[in-house]
């Protein structure tokens, strides 16, 4: 298991460069009247392949059989969560933005009632539209704000902070295994400890030092990457790492109401998408008040 995790960790890693890679070099994209970026590959992939993947595996989380019915309305739920916090500002006339984003938690709420109605039932309808209105504001509303922060800051910025979170994932993963004795919180989550998580916090910090220094390196200016201090690099490490140890609780929570251990398989070793993205999520809207310009 744990060869299997640094393999498909590393390919991870790699993606994410990659993306970083490509983006910088094809920030923006029209599509018809609508313009699409900075990062428009984050945009594509959030929309059309992370959505879909992340709505099958919340459908899983709602511990009922009706929940699962409900996958198209989790994927539109997030897809308009997307929207409105990382597209809708590029992507529509200025005065239209609020009212749209506004619009969007209202039409969610209608759509669960259409489908609600061709149940028949007058039971359930309140717990179908909080598990919608949960995937848009836990995970649509916090993955646009990562696009956001691209949208403020260049693309190797924005991998600098996706690896600072999962650099406080790692620590704590291998802290634990090593030295782990006392639990975190074990009714929820028995396989942390709080010297995992110090563990965690303190690797996250070290990168996000480390990224910092890089970020005033010459080869970083000539990739018009923004310079960050390495004391505030640091500083907004150690508090995404804490974020997103609270998003990692946060799935565990959704976990253990389903009675699953992980949210899907797609990644070996890894569990699903979500499992992969849920600290991520959470640290997503913090990152970008401490990030953007």
């Amino acid at each position: 298991m744990l060869r299997t995790r640094l393999i498909v960790g590393s390919l991870l890693i790699a993606g994410l460069a990659g993306i970083a890679v490509i983006d910088s070099s094809t920030p923006i994209l029209w599509i018809g009247f609508m313009r699409l970026g900075p990062g428009a590959i984050l945009v594509l992939l959030s929309l059309f392949a992370f959505a879909p993947i992340l709505a099958g595996e919340f459908s899983r989380l709602m511990n009922s059989a009706e929940h699962r019915k409900n996958t198209p309305l989790y994927f539109l739920a997030i897809f308009i969560g997307i929207a409105s916090v990382g597209i809708a500002e590029d992507a529509l006339p200025k005065h239209l933005v609020m009212p749209i984003v506004m619009s969007g938690p209202f039409f969610l709420v209608i759509a669960c009632a259409i489908n609600h109605a061709r149940t028949r039932l007058t039971t359930g309808f309140a717990n179908s539209v909080g598990g919608v209105l949960l995937a848009y504001a836990a995970i649509g509303v916090p993955l646009g704000f990562w696009i956001l922060l691209r949208h403020d800051r260049d693309a190797w910025t924005l991998a600098g902070a996706i690896l600072c979170v999962k650099s406080a994932d790692i620590g704590a993963y291998f802290t634990g295994i090593s030295i782990g004795r006392h639990k975190m919180i074990p009714w929820l989550s028995p396989g942390k400890s709080w010297e995992g998580f110090c563990g965690g916090v303190i690797l996250s910090a070290l990168v996000g030092a480390g990224l910092a220094a890089l970020s005033s390196s010459d080869a970083a200016i000539n990739a018009s990457v923004d310079p960050v201090s390495i004391g505030y690099g640091a500083f907004v490490a150690v508090v995404l790492g804490i974020v997103g140890t609270g998003g990692d609780l946060f799935e565990s929570l959704l976990k253990r109401g389903a009675g699953v251990k992980d949210s899907g398989s797609i990644l070996p070793g890894m569990g699903g998408l979500y499992d992969v993205f849920d600290s991520l999520l959470l640290a997503g809207p913090l990152a970008w008040w401490l990030l953007a310009n």
